[in-house]
Formats: C-alpha cells, sequence, structure tokens
C-alpha cells in the first residue's frame, strides 16, 4: 500500500493531507524519513512525529502457482474450475491474469496499490514464459511483433531453452497474446507456463502452492 492511502486510512485525513506531511518529513518508514509514492509492506514501521502508528490492517502478499484448467476469476464460471477453488481466501486479488489452458506464477494480494505498482502493463516489467510447441521454430523467420484484432502485438523476446520448447519474455500484457501471436506465426502451443514477473519467479513452488512473499 502507497504510504498516502496507509496515512489517510490510520490519521483519518486525506491523501492531499497525507502527502504534505511526508513533504514536511513528518513521516518516517522504519526510522528513515518517507519519500512520495513509497510503498509500507507488512512489517514495516510508520511514525508520525516520531510516534509509531499502529495498525489495524494486515496486508498479505503471496506468489501462486496457478494450475492448468483453472479460470482466473472469483465467480462461478459453469462448470470450469476458478483458482479461488484453491486460494479460499477471497480477499486476495490478482494483476495479470492467465488464460484458462496456461499454469504458472501469478502474484496476489489484498493490497491494490501494490498490485498497480508491482505488475500493471504501464510498468513495463519483463515477464517471461515457457512455450512448448510440436514443430522447431525457425526464430529467423518468426514474427515477434502483428497486427491482431486493431492491435499490435509484441514479443520482446524468445529463444529455444530446449527442444521444441522455448523461453519467450513479454514487456506488455494484453489479452492472450503469446497465444495470439503464435497462432500468427501458424505454430500451435502445447504448454504455456509463466515463470517470471520482474524479480518475482515461480522457483520450486508446486501447483497450486500458495506461499506468502513477506513474512
Amino acid at each position: 500500500m502507497r504510504i498516502n492511502k496507509y496515512l489517510a486510512l490510520h490519521l483519518s485525513t486525506s491523501r492531499r493531507k497525507a502527502d504534505e506531511l511526508i513533504l514536511l518529513n513528518k513521516i518516517k518508514i522504519n526510522g528513515k524519513i518517507a519519500q512520495l509514492g513509497e510503498e509500507v509492506l507488512t512489517n514495516d514501521k510508520v511514525s508520525y512525529d516520531s510516534k509509531i502508528i499502529k495498525s489495524s490492517i494486515t496486508f498479505k502478499y503471496f506468489k501462486f502457482y496457478k494450475p492448468k484448467g483453472y479460470v482466473c476469476s472469483n465467480k462461478s464460471q459453469g462448470n470450469s474450475k476458478i483458482i479461488y477453488d484453491i486460494i479460499e481466501d477471497q480477499s486476495l486479488k490478482y494483476n495479470g491474469r492467465l488464460d484458462k489452458n496456461s499454469e504458472g506464477l501469478m502474484l496476489l494480494s489484498n493490497d491494490g496499490d501494490w498490485l498497480n505498482d508491482t505488475i500493471h502493463p504501464s510498468k513495463g516489467l519483463t515477464k517471461k514464459y515457457i512455450v512448448s510447441v510440436s514443430e522447431k521454430i525457425f526464430l529467423e523467420k518468426f514474427n515477434k511483433e502483428v497486427y491482431d484484432n486493431g492491435e499490435v502485438l509484441k514479443i520482446f523476446d524468445i529463444r529455444e531453452s530446449n527442444k521444441l520448447t522455448y523461453e519467450v519474455s513479454l514487456k506488455t500484457g494484453k489479452n492472450r497474446e503469446i497465444r495470439r501471436i503464435f497462432d500468427s506465426n501458424n505454430i500451435k502451443i502445447n504448454n504455456l507456463k509463466r515463470i517470471s514477473i520482474g524479480t518475482f519467479k515461480l522457483g520450486n513452488l508446486k501447483i497450486g502452492e500458495l506461499k506468502e512473499i513477506y513474512s
């Protein structure tokens, strides 16, 4: 959560007034003078005029390995399974969905500001995927940028990682972007797995596992 929102909630003030307090160097996070736009995480100590502000809000931040076959939604999707069948905690939101037939890393939190600041497409973070296909891709002929349904779709980088397996990097986050680019190149995707979002890695998470990032 951004510091001005945190102060607005805990000091019963406006975000504009909170920004003024920050500019006057009256606010500290963990003993250091706070800066405009700075994030407050779960165990951070925030003080106003050297007095600790006691928080009644507990923020939670998680990595989640979304399984293949689950829809990113908190509402029933007919006969389809949804990720909240696994997560259960409806207070956790996400930014950067994966389609039903894809798997891999998602970030979840009850801190909407953190989600937007961390993985919103406007931030230009690199997201990496492992893509398995049925036939070899000749990279020199592969079109990384295509025009589809009124949108420019672009793969930032693609490289072979194993036989019929490629590591694909995106800077954008348009709907089904990788699948649409591969379709345009007449290449069938057998499996698509996101392995990283910026500095956050899927690592050794097990399928369906939810792991706290900050604790």
